[in-house]
């Protein structure tokens, strides 16, 4: 088990999991987390804390705006 990676199955990479699935798994993950504070952003009455939220979610879609290039790049690269 020496330099075996044991804990990554929890976030899907393993160590076979190529460049592509990963940064796949990552946009995801960044919708995931968008949605997450957008309906927090919906169910909290503070307006301090909904704004909070909103600017959480637009924080997100801007990772994942950057997933996505880095992956065109990538996958257009490789095509």
């Amino acid at each position: 088990m020496g330099g075996q990676m044991t804990n990554v199955d929890e976030f899907g990479v393993r160590e076979d999991t190529r460049p592509e699935e990963a940064l796949r798994l990552a946009m995801a993950r960044e919708r995931k987390a968008q949605e997450f504070y957008l309906r927090c952003a919906s169910i909290v009455g503070d307006p301090g804390v909904r704004k909070m939220f909103e600017f959480l979610a637009k924080e997100e879609s801007k990772h994942h705006d950057l997933l996505e290039g880095e992956y065109n790049r990538f996958v257009a690269r490789e095509g």
